[in-house]
């Protein structure tokens, strides 16, 4: 009985005679996955936190992996580590000074030098992002999974697109564009608007206004709406503030 083609997800032989196969590959991508979120749930098992947005929500991370999935990520943390050095050197100058003997015994030991010039953590500010989106940022690039929705694609797309993650960027552009109906657009101008300084938010907004203008009811007929006239509505929207109100008030 010939099992190359039963358990397709798991594991392949690599030939399709059984009386040649000889060779079976596991692939238990879904523990790997499991294992990768609990480690970034526990902060003694990650080297590098991000603090998040203005009240800097501390996010895990794992340098090796970020380093290697985005070019960007490495020269962040390449920056950073150059950076400690630095400090670190201009704090010892004047206790290297004042005390040479003791100087003499760290060079004595240079293995011991050496690991204490390499931080065993990092710590790095990213403000940019809101902490939801900045956790789904690094689910993906550390397990390859990452779950979507109105109020999170618009964040994701402008990451996906400032850390070099084309995948990622293609499916959330994708993604935010079948959000453009009656239902979710409110939301997902709501979520644009935390991004309206970026291109790739003014171009989402130039696709909705383009929409909305061969479908009006999409901007009207929503849940939200319904329960207010249409002259009503479109009071509130003209005195409604924005971070990107000439966008607001051409998609309105």
């Amino acid at each position: 009985m010939s099992y190359n083609h039963a358990f397709q997800d798991d594991f392949y032989t690599s030939c399709t005679n059984e009386e040649e196969s000889k060779l079976m590959v596991l692939k238990d991508k879904h523990a790997l996955c499991e294992d990768l979120k609990y480690i970034l749930s526990v902060p003694d098992l990650c080297d590098v936190t991000f603090l998040v947005g203005q009240e800097q929500y501390p996010v895990h991370g794992l340098r090796a992996i970020l380093a290697s999935r985005s070019r960007i990520f490495y020269l962040m943390i390449l920056a950073k580590e150059k950076e400690i050095k630095i400090q670190d050197s201009q704090k010892k100058i004047g206790f290297m000074k004042k005390l040479k003997q003791i100087r003499k015994l760290l060079i004595s030991k240079p293995s011991h030098k050496t690991l204490k010039s390499l931080p065993t953590k990092l710590t790095i500010s990213v403000e940019e992002y809101e902490v939801s989106v900045f956790e789904r940022l690094l689910r993906y690039i550390h397990c390859g999974v990452v779950s979507v929705d109105v109020f999170t694609v618009v964040g994701l797309l402008n990451a996906a697109e400032n850390f070099e993650l084309e995948c990622l960027k293609n499916a959330c552009w994708e993604f935010a564009v079948s959000c453009i109906r009656p239902d979710l657009v409110h939301d997902l101008i709501a979520s644009a608007n935390e991004y309206s300084t970026s291109k790739l938010t003014n171009q989402l907004l130039k696709e909705i206004q383009e929409i909305s203008f061969n479908q009006p009811e999409l901007l009207y007929y929503t849940p939200r709406s319904r329960s207010c006239s249409t002259l009503d509505l479109t009071d509130n929207r003209r005195n409604s503030k924005t971070t990107n109100g000439f966008l607001m008030r051409t998609v309105l």
